[in-house]
């Protein structure tokens, strides 16, 4: 699949971790990207090492519940779905009425499940951006659409939250010390959409300046 370069302030969809920006943020006119017809989904992996006691600290308030309760109005959501539903050439009133109560009592369910389970386990996600960098109550009260994911964009470097994140300790051998000798490293796997999280990741390298971060993004491209 040919990509192409483009302006993201065109519109393009965003893939990976900017070009020279694995220490400094950019500016907006010195980003470009390779973009191509619709999303594109990246598998990462971020490694992060150094002095023990500073990792374990990090791996500590990385972790979180991977929930982010938007607080969504449920009559508004029931109203979208109508809408679109009626849009989208629905039989009948009543039909699009029956569909919409149906998808929004589904999607109240899953977020009431999801709730319960941060609730249980509020760091049952190894890395989480939301503890690590809070979306503020401000924009969680306007909503995911309205503010959320705008405010994503410009503190995390990603419009939707990471998923299936896995961790691991691995162990690399100490360079330069005689004898051998190994460290720990920090290995968190992760899918993002479009982008890496690469301004989350300036920050954690802000907030930890003893660690190393390293990120490696592996792009996966649906429909080939």
């Amino acid at each position: 699949m040919e990509g192409r370069i483009v302006s993201p302030l065109a519109g393009a969809r965003r893939t990976g971790i900017p070009a020279g920006q694995a220490g400094a943020k950019p500016s907006a006119a010195e980003i470009a990207v390779w973009a191509d017809e619709g999303p594109e989904y990246i598998f990462n992996r971020l490694e992060v090492s150094g002095p023990h006691q500073l990792l374990y600290d990090f791996i500590g308030a990385a972790s979180g519940p991977g929930f982010v309760d938007w607080r969504p109005e449920w009559y508004s959501v029931y109203e979208q779905i109508y809408f679109g539903v009626v849009r989208g050439g629905a039989p009948t009133r009543e039909a699009a009425e029956h569909l919409a109560r149906n998808l929004r009592d589904i999607f109240w369910r899953r977020h009431e499940e999801e709730r319960v389970r941060a609730e249980l386990d509020s760091h049952r996600v190894p890395l989480d951006l939301n503890a690590l960098i809070p979306i503020p109550r401000r924009v969680l009260r306007k909503g995911f659409g309205a503010a959320g994911q705008e405010w994503m964009w410009a503190n995390w470097g990603v419009r939707w939250p990471i998923r299936r994140v896995t961790f691991a300790i691995e162990r690399q051998r100490k360079s330069g010390v005689k004898g051998g000798g190994v460290d720990p490293v920090a290995v968190f796997r992760f899918l993002s959409e479009d982008w890496s999280p690469w301004i989350a990741l300036l920050r954690m390298r802000k907030r930890w300046p003893e660690l190393r971060f390293e990120m490696k993004p592996e792009y996966l491209e649906m429909g080939e």
